[in-house]
């Protein structure tokens, strides 16, 4: 999970709440949040320990989410993604939220929309396509599609319905992401990748061209490069990309999937020469 995605809940609900200057109590509390968060990227297994005294301390909505953001962390993707959905609920009403003047706080629909996102990309992580789909349903009911939080959400749902070989979904909803915001090249490879997927290989083969104008040599790009020109029937161009993929990066998920489809590839190879003979 992106850090950019993760709210700082308590500081953001309280200068949305109240715009007087905060107590140094609130003020210690953000920074404990705030540092707690920081942790639970870093050293998740701490952070629990620390989240768990803290919910002792009655430390309520924002203790619980630095537990649930180092379950995340760990690779404990379901149950990351359950405990966000009961905080998504609990912020709803003002459940085990701080108290500020007086009053108890109530997440507003941002707020509510970015942790229901957060849920779905942990359901999403852990395979379950079904509740990340409902999750990143409920957040986009919450606000405008057309706002910067709803654009970043529509590129969620996509990744979503591109898992669930819905790809012409992934594709509508990428391509208006991509209208609403021409600075987003980022998202030009998920728009290959859904374009090969309904057979638009003209689309998908002008959006990888543009990507690699703002990230040449991307692992992403060259796999999905590779996986473009095999589409195509173009298996020694598919290939290279895969191999030029390789020369640059030894580790991560992309070189692993080039591997796979080498050895595939290979193994196609082998079995025509077979049938020829």
């Amino acid at each position: 999970m992106k850090q950019s995605n993760t709210i700082l809940i308590l500081a953001a609900l309280s200068s949305a709440v109240f715009t007087n200057a905060p107590s140094s109590a609130q003020t210690g509390d953000e920074e404990r949040y705030g540092a707690c968060v920081t942790l639970a990227e870093r050293v998740p297994d701490k952070a629990i320990n620390i989240a768990l005294a803290w919910q002792a301390e009655e430390g309520g909505v924002p203790a619980r989410h630095c537990e649930a953001l180092a379950l995340f962390h760990l690779k404990e993707y379901a149950e990351a993604a359950a405990r966000m959905m009961k905080l998504a609920d609990d912020m709803r009403v003002g459940r085990e939220m701080p108290v500020r003047g007086g009053r108890r706080l109530v997440a507003n629909a941002g707020l509510l929309a970015d942790m229901y996102g957060q849920a779905a990309n942990a359901w999403l992580l852990a395979d379950e396509i079904v509740r990340a789909e409902d999750a990143v349903e409920v957040a986009l009911a919450l606000i405008p599609h057309d706002s910067p939080q709803g654009r970043e959400l529509m590129v969620d749902r996509a990744r979503i319905a591109a898992a669930d070989q819905d790809h012409e979904l992934a594709l509508q909803d990428l391509e208006t992401v991509l209208q609403l915001d021409s600075n987003r090249t980022d998202i030009l490879v998920l728009i290959a990748s859904a374009a090969r997927g309904v057979g638009k290989y003209e689309r998908a083969d002008e959006a990888l061209t543009a990507y690699f104008k703002s990230y040449p040599d991307s692992a992403a790009g060259l796999l999905e490069l590779g996986n473009l020109r095999h589409a195509e029937g173009k298996p020694d161009e598919a290939r290279a990309a895969w191999l030029k993929l390789l020369l640059v990066y030894q580790e991560g998920p992309e070189a692993e999937a080039a591997r796979a489809n080498l050895e595939k590839l290979d193994l196609q190879v082998e079995e025509d020469l077979a049938k020829s003979k």
